[in-house]
């Protein structure tokens, strides 16, 4: 991936934590769990954070799957300090945010699907 397409999906993901504060980290993750962009805090381990996530998101389609609910929309890990929200983007990736405690998961949410409808598009271009 050059770099221009890194850069774009940054931008993508600094945009989505400016229009929700409440969002304090993001990463765009393959689905064999590469990071391609992040929006991380400095101590973040870029390689963990993309293989956790690629993993949750597996056992969450193989859930829906194995109980006939459809299709995976979005899988949320609520902790006593905050949430990770993992969502699908197209069929190669994944848009993880991490948010505060005192976060509005319906706004997140609507953050996060604006950031992966530009995302879809940019990551079309590759």
């Amino acid at each position: 991936m050059s770099k221009k397409w890194r850069l774009e999906l940054e931008s993508t993901l600094r945009e989505m934590s400016r229009a929700d504060p409440q969002i304090i980290a993001s990463a765009i993750v393959r689905n064999d769990g590469l990071v391609l962009a992040s929006s991380l805090p400095k101590d973040s381990d870029e390689g963990i954070i993309g293989a956790m996530g690629a993993a949750v998101l597996n056992i969450g389609n193989r859930t829906v799957n194995e109980l006939k609910r459809g299709e995976l929309s979005k899988v949320i890990i609520s902790g006593s300090k905050g949430d990770v929200v993992i969502c699908g983007v197209g069929d190669s990736a994944l848009l993880s945010a991490i948010t505060n405690s005192d976060s509005n998961l319906g706004l997140v949410l609507l953050e996060m699907r604006r950031a992966s409808e530009k995302i879809q598009e940019i990551l079309a271009q590759i």
